[in-house]
Formats: C-alpha cells, structure tokens, sequence
C-alpha cells in the first residue's frame, strides 16, 4: 500500500481494493458463535466452547471477503483495552461492564493477529483505525462491518450483516454524522437528546440547519448548550485521515 498515516506498510497487488475489517466485531460474533451449552445433570450446565473453530469462522470469513472483492489486500483492526473517547466520557461503554464476553475471546484475537495482517493503535478504536486508513485512499480502500456508525465516513463501506455496499459523499457522511450527534449511541453508552431518534433528528436538522449552529440551537431548545453537543458530537465521530498527525489525535471541531 506504501506509506500511511499510522506508518502501516504492505504490498499493493496492482488494481486490487485494499479491504479493512473490523477485527473487534468479527471476533465477538466468532467466538459467541461458538459456545455450546451442556446439561450433564438435572441441575448442572457448562459452557464450553473449541477455539479452533471459532478461528476457522474468522478465517473462512476473511476469505469469502476477499474473494467477494477479489483482492489479497486486507487488514484486521482491532481495538486496545481504552481510548481517547473514555477520556472525554469515563462512562463511554459503560453499560457494557456487567456484559459477559464470549469465552476465549482474548485467544481468539490472539491467534488470529498471528495468522492475519492486523493493525491496532494506542487510544485508538478499530473503527477509527479504518476511518483514517480508508478516509485516506477512498477508492482503493472498502471498510467491512456491520457498524452503523460507518455510515459517518466518506468511504465505501460494506455492511456485512445487511449484505450492503455503501459509497457514501463527504456531505451524507457529514449529515448523518449530525444526526448521531442528535441521537447519541446507547449501544456505546452515551445519550444524546431524550425522545429524538433518527427520522426526528432529520426533522429538527431540516428545520434549523444543516450545519452546527442548527444542532446547537436543537440542543438549547432542549435545555443544553454548546458544550453538551460538542462532547456528543465528539463521541459518535470516526476518526478520519486528518484527525492523525505526527502521532497525534486531533479531536472533531465544527465550522462554524
């Protein structure tokens, strides 16, 4: 691929998509996939599951994608224990905390960043990793996952679980990018305004402006300011290309 802004090296085969994917989300729905209950007794269960097939699911997946795309170009993102966006919102994820993990997940990982070209950063999530990688190169790059929130990017994403390839523009990806900021993540444990989902957010955004001064004045008319929006807006954010540099984060700013 030559040079990238996380300094990632690899061989580009002439013509070929480099595919990105979200290692996080393939891992869990592996592993999860693949636990087996066992009654022995009346009143005794187990749970037990075979790591080796767990890492076949990962393995038989990565390449029904490649040949989907017919491509040897690929990469595997995965996500470190934290990141930036718990420095900002201690409780990002945190209604994730009593949520049992899949058994052996940890190994599982393991053993497939050892089989597969992975990529991991410091206080940065998989989404982000492909944000910026695919955000860099957006026609010879494809992020594959079955996040939502890859609807925020201007890149070619294919949702995997929906069976859908998406090219999205800077401006769709900007709009939904506000509308999230409307609606915050339950799933990634931050709210954004109670009562408005994604067909509201659309309304109020049509009525006050497409832009940040529109969802500044839809968080005052709910009894928020600024400062509330920007922590929101921050959260539900993929990072893109320019928000890395010289090692560095560079946190989402509006224009104004």
């Amino acid at each position: 691929m030559g040079s990238t802004p996380l300094g990632l090296t690899g061989q580009k085969h002439t013509n070929m998509k480099t595919l990105f994917l979200d290692g996080d989300m393939l891992a869990y729905r592996a592993a999860f996939s693949n636990e087996v209950e066992t009654k022995w007794e009346d009143s005794i269960w187990t749970l037990h599951t075979d790591v080796n097939a767990s890492l076949a699911y990962c393995d038989d997946f990565i390449e029904s994608m490649c040949k989907k795309f017919n491509t040897e170009d690929y990469f595997v993102a995965f996500s470190p224990k934290t990141n930036f966006r718990y420095d900002l919102f201690p409780a990002y994820k945190g209604n994730r905390k009593n949520k049992r993990k899949p058994l052996a997940l940890t190994e599982l990982i393991n053993q497939v960043r050892k089989r597969h070209p992975f990529m991991m950063y410091n206080e940065m999530e998989a989404d982000d990793l492909i944000g910026i990688m695919c955000t860099q190169d957006p026609e010879n790059t494809i992020a594959l996952s079955g996040d939502k929130d890859f609807a925020t990017l201007p890149i070619t994403w294919y949702n995997y679980l929906r069976d859908e390839l998406t090219t999205l523009t800077e401006e769709e990806a900007n709009r939904n990018h506000l509308i999230q900021t409307l609606t915050g993540d339950a799933t990634d444990g931050y709210r954004g305004l109670t009562g408005v989902g994604p067909k509201t957010a659309v309304k109020l955004l049509d009525k006050h402006g497409w832009n940040w001064r529109g969802v500044v004045a839809i968080y005052k008319s709910k009894g928020f300011g600024e400062k509330h929006a920007l922590l929101t807006a921050r959260l539900a954010y993929i990072l893109r290309t320019e928000n890395f540099k010289d090692g560095k984060i560079i946190l989402w700013q509006p224009t104004k």
